[in-house]
């Protein structure tokens, strides 16, 4: 009977132990996946993504994917999806001008938190001198676009969606529209 106790109590202390060190290990992912820093849109660029940049740079460094035809409108533009934690798209110029637009669609935020998610009005605040352009004032476009500075030189642009009034794209310098 003693035996028994005593083999049922080493069971018991060792579930217990197994049980901590499961919860050791993913509270410790979970602080690193926390950790883990939110790539930032500027006026440059996404996160070691640069405005200029080439296409054999950027998917050297594995930022980029597969380069495909871009927008029928401009001929030789390429564009390419961004890798994770990104979402969105790098477009490329036409004769090696390397990239000259990114559409961000989700994974990253401005340097004064806004995100793809955010409102237009807290992305109006955290931007108060940027020019806003409503849903549906912008003809023949039906989204917003907060433009930062402003719509004749944009370095930034956050596009607004008309139904939910939040930011569906961060757009550098502007969004890319193929029409």
């Amino acid at each position: 009977m003693i035996m028994r106790a005593r083999i049922g109590l080493l069971s018991v202390v060792g579930i217990l132990l197994a049980a901590l060190a499961v919860v050791t290990v993913s509270s410790a992912a979970g602080a690193a996946a926390a950790g883990a820093k939110t790539p930032v849109v500027t006026t440059s660029g996404v996160g070691a993504i640069r405005l200029g940049a080439t296409p054999a740079a950027l998917r050297q460094k594995n930022l980029i994917g597969k380069l495909r035809k871009g927008c029928e409108l401009d001929p030789g533009q390429r564009v390419a999806p961004l890798r994770a934690p990104l979402r969105g798209w790098a477009t490329f110029a036409a004769h090696g001008h390397g990239l000259t637009g990114l559409t961000i669609e989700g994974g990253a935020e401005t340097a004064r938190h806004i995100a793809v998610g955010s409102t237009a009005t807290e992305a109006r605040a955290a931007y108060p001198h940027a020019i806003y352009q409503a849903p549906g004032t912008a003809k023949p476009f039906a989204q917003g676009f907060l433009w930062i500075p402003n719509p004749t030189h944009p370095k930034m642009t956050l596009v607004v969606d008309p139904r939910s009034r939040t930011v569906e794209a961060i757009a550098v310098p502007t969004p890319a529209f193929c029409e």
